[in-house]
């Protein structure tokens, strides 16, 4: 009896499992036909409305492309991004839209960027000036780049206990070879270039003169570029920003702390407005529109805006972009793969509505191999007589640098970080920490060279002999290959190489830039030289597959964004546990890297690796 009754509860439990599986199975599927056949959202630009620019995490040249499901999961790991160019068309777009009244820069959101792509977004709010639109900043407080974009704005108003918090830029890191040394770990560090900074952490347990010297004269070209533009734009005395910052103490102790009215005493914000005041500000100025004051959101300008290209009756500029760290094989949006970058730049030689190409770069560097390959199918592009202009955004230093040397003309934005023109290699070892804990480790092979790689087995004089021959070998090709490309002597590139990282401005004054100027005016240059008068941009991207392009429909019909709770953060911890697992698959990870140092990117000394 009893066997029965558990056998009748196990088939009742069975089936109400598999009712309910289906019932949900059901529901997925309405709701996902709802919001696939619903169509999007209609937006709609209201007449005198403002136009709010509203950046989100950092200001990119690409974004990354990331899980599909994300938004779904709540992926709290997944970093938000704004791409450079959504907000410079919006701005330009606005410009000439007779129905936007202002524009107002929502900053709170914004958390870094490049100070390249900040001198591109203040082109574009200068040209919304020039029309004669005003401009509003409205923040709770400001950071070093959120200040930048608001003092460009005819009024910028802050929270009663906000703050303009300006820190200057900075180049730190770590240094591990006290630790190293506790391990017994051998770090073999084979370069050539007095300035290559990426290999002291493994080598030194603090920076060396040399690159102390670099970076001091890089942060202090940015600072002075930085400060000359607030100064100017909020008329203040040449220094005032620098005393601000290097007395802030003094000069907040004179205010009793009160950082909001130690900014408004200095000039840095026009007035101290809560939220509601702000709100009741532009309602006077542009109406109201559902308790809020009318405007539009930059995301749904574009959306409403928006129209198909036309074809042009010259041709076509196509522009692709090189984000991220260079590498071997394919790569998604936000990161530059050899494979996937090479076989763009092949469809844009092929495709005879493409008459030039820009390559924007945004890149620390990376594989030298990887770059070597891009480089090769950018001089077929030329080869087949498209002329190839290349555009530099934030950073396009050492793979960066070498992708870009041999193109017809180089642009680059006052305040790019580039160069970096040397090349190293890393090695280390473990047979002294394998021999601390009494491994020994023994052997034979048919050669000398037999396992010569073997990083348990110590560093050989013929290991040590290969590799360094190798990068000096690499490093004779990088400067004959920028040499070549800016009609330079090879001596002279050196004498600007070493591994050292430049400014734009610097290395327009060392003839490894050409020009200065934005994306706009490498545009121009392209144009010009392939005698295009009426032309459409282009930009070459890798697609979206089939499956990514459905979620993109589904969140857009939905106007979803990203949730948080237990079962989204369970999935979403999973996923980013297999997919650490499988980077550790990865034999020969890049050693470049950008990191964000007191507001500002920059890189710090990539290196094309060999």
């Amino acid at each position: 009896m009893t066997r029965r009754f558990f056998r009748g509860c196990g088939r009742a439990f069975g089936l109400a499992r598999r009712f309910t599986g289906n019932l949900l199975f059901a529901a997925f599927l309405i709701v996902l036909g709802i919001m696939l056949f619903s169509g999007p959202t209609v937006r709609v630009v209201p007449d005198g409305s403002a136009l709010v620019i509203r950046p989100q995490g950092a200001i990119v040249e690409q974004q990354a492309q990331v899980s599909p499901l994300a938004p779904f999961l709540g992926d709290s790991n997944v970093a938000a991004e704004t791409q450079l160019r959504d907000l410079v068309d919006a701005l330009l777009r606005g410009a000439e839209d007779e129905r936007i009244a202002l524009v107002v820069l929502d900053l709170n959101d914004l958390n870094s960027a490049s100070p390249a792509h900040l001198e591109a977004l203040a082109t574009a709010l200068a040209k919304v000036k020039a029309a004669g639109k005003e401009i509003i900043a409205a923040g709770d407080f400001y950071s070093q780049p959120q200040y930048y974009l608001a003092s460009f704005a005819d009024a910028v108003y802050m929270h009663p206990l906000g703050q303009v918090l300006l820190q200057g830029y900075g180049a730190y890191q770590s240094y591990f070879l006290a630790a190293l040394d506790k391990l017994k770990v051998k770090v073999h560090v084979f370069r050539v270039g007095t300035y290559k900074e990426a290999v002291e952490p493994f080598t030194r347990n603090d920076m060396s003169p040399e690159a102390r010297e670099a970076n001091q004269a890089l942060v202090g070209e940015l600072w002075d570029a930085y400060t000359s533009i607030i100064n100017a734009n909020r008329r203040l005395d040449a220094g005032a920003i620098d005393d601000y910052v290097a007395n802030f103490p003094e000069h907040l102790e004179r205010v009793g702390g009160d950082m909001a009215r130690l900014a408004l005493e200095a000039g840095l914000v026009d007035e101290l407005l809560t939220r509601d005041e702000v709100r009741a500000r532009l309602i006077a100025k542009v109406g109201e529109a559902e308790d809020d004051f009318k405007h539009i959101d930059h995301r749904d300008y574009l959306h409403a805006t928006a129209s198909l290209p036309l074809p042009s009756t010259g041709g076509d500029i196509g522009v692709i972009v090189a984000a991220g760290v260079i590498q071997m094989g394919e790569a998604p949006r936000g990161s530059t793969g050899a494979d996937t970058l090479t076989a763009m730049i092949r469809a844009a030689r092929l495709d005879p509505t493409i008459r030039a190409a820009v390559l924007r770069v945004d890149s620390p560097g990376g594989s030298a191999f990887a770059s070597e390959l891009i480089r090769q199918e950018l001089e077929l592009f030329q080869l087949s007589g498209k002329p190839l202009v290349v555009s530099m955004a934030g950073a396009a230093a050492s793979g960066g640098y070498w992708i870009s040397a041999t193109a017809d003309e180089i642009w680059a934005s006052p305040t790019t970080i580039t160069g970096s023109i040397g090349i190293f290699g890393i090695l280390p070892t473990f047979e002294d920490s394998l021999a601390a804990v009494g491994i020994s480790r023994d052997g034979v092979g048919s050669t000398p060279l037999a396992g010569a790689m073997d990083p348990f087995g110590g560093m050989t004089d013929a290991t040590s002999r290969i590799v360094q021959a190798n990068v000096e070998n690499g490093y004779a090709r990088f400067l004959n290959l920028v040499a070549r490309g800016r009609d330079m002597l090879p001596a002279d590139v050196d004498g600007v190489g070493q591994g050292r990282v430049w400014t734009g401005k610097q290395a327009h004054e060392r003839g490894l830039v050409d020009h200065l100027g934005g994306l706009d005016a490498a545009l121009a240059a392209a144009a010009a030289r392939a005698g295009l008068i009426d032309y459409e941009v282009r930009y070459l991207e890798k697609p979206l597959s089939a499956r990514d392009q459905l979620f993109a429909q589904i969140i857009e019909n939905l106007g979803f964004e990203a949730n948080s709770g237990l079962l989204p953060s369970v999935i979403g911890a999973l996923q980013r546990g297999t997919e650490l697992l499988a980077s550790l698959n990865d034999p020969c990870a890049p050693v470049s890297d950008v990191r964000t140092l007191q507001g500002s990117l920059r890189p710090t000394e990539p290196a094309a690796q060999t």
